[in-house]
């Protein structure tokens, strides 16, 4: 058994037993790695708040290879986001990224880049720089590409042409097809060219940066929305209806997210957020 220390982001963090804590981490040096927190749990307990979702930490684990579930044996807080709880819309986008990626992502296969982009859109959720939604896409577009599922929305793929009337998303190619050169077979999605728009702006290296600018009706954007979640649905046969934008649109539909208005006799609340959660 060795010591290894590794620098990572907590995506979860659950109860196990009365006094500990499994703990998922998504480290620089390792990839997905999970781990037992003994002694974990109680505000005295012997990690305290250190272990908490959306957090990033210095963490050693006690690790043998033949083992899933390593031990961990210290964790140092590094950055704890706590911007972040301060906005539940951004939160829950954050905790979006962070489910999303503990999905997508094989154990112990590590990626700096994978890291990086998580440790960017942690920080621009954080510090409100752009709108949360499309963050959270973005982030799909960019993790679609460093998995090897990258989409290719600039022009039409068999003419060149392009894609101001939309065309057909074509999920095996990752790539828009005119009408005009459409050939019927395979799974695909009709795309208008606002939603193609979208996504290929939101792909592009700044496409963080376009987060900043960009005001798509929300239509528009839940069409990226299932266009990206189904193009890696596809290509990784993994389910991605996922339990924090369930929490998003519960708090949409009871008025808690900017621009949108409360129904009629109802308030936001904790109540909201659990029905999402169900």
């Amino acid at each position: 058994m060795a010591l290894v220390t590794l620098d990572a982001v907590i995506l979860r963090s659950q109860h196990y037993s009365e006094t500990s804590r499994i703990v998922s981490f998504y480290s620089r040096e390792r990839g997905l790695v999970k781990g037992i927190a003994k002694g974990a749990r109680g505000r005295r307990g012997r990690f305290a708040t250190t272990l908490e979702p959306l957090q990033r930490v210095r963490v050693t684990l006690a690790v043998k290879e033949t083992r899933d579930l390593q031990t961990v044996t210290q964790a140092d807080l590094l950055h704890p986001f706590s911007g972040l709880r301060e906005d539940l819309f951004r939160v829950t986008y954050a905790q979006a990224c962070g489910e999303l990626l503990g999905r997508l992502v094989w154990r112990e296969h590590p990626s700096e880049e994978v890291f990086d982009l998580l440790l960017a859109v942690l920080r621009a959720l954080e510090e409100g720089i752009g709108d949360a939604e499309l963050l959270f896409l973005a982030f799909c577009a960019h993790l679609a590409d460093l998995l090897g599922y990258g989409l290719e929305l600039g022009s039409c793929a068999s003419c060149g042409g392009n894609l101001e009337e939309g065309g057909t998303f074509h999920y095996a190619r990752g790539a828009v097809t005119c009408d005009s050169c459409y050939v019927e077979g395979g799974a695909g999605m009709p795309l208008d060219g606002e939603t193609v728009g979208l996504v290929h702006r939101l792909s592009r290296p700044d496409g963080a940066a376009a987060a900043s600018v960009l005001t798509p009706p929300e239509a528009v954007r839940q069409r990226a929305d299932r266009l990206l979640r189904r193009h890696l649905e596809y290509h990784t046969e993994t389910d991605l209806t996922l339990k924090a934008l369930r929490v998003s649109e519960s708090l949409r539909r009871y008025g808690a997210l900017p621009g949108t208005q409360a129904e009629a006799g109802q308030e936001p609340g904790a109540d909201a957020v659990k029905r999402g959660l169900e």
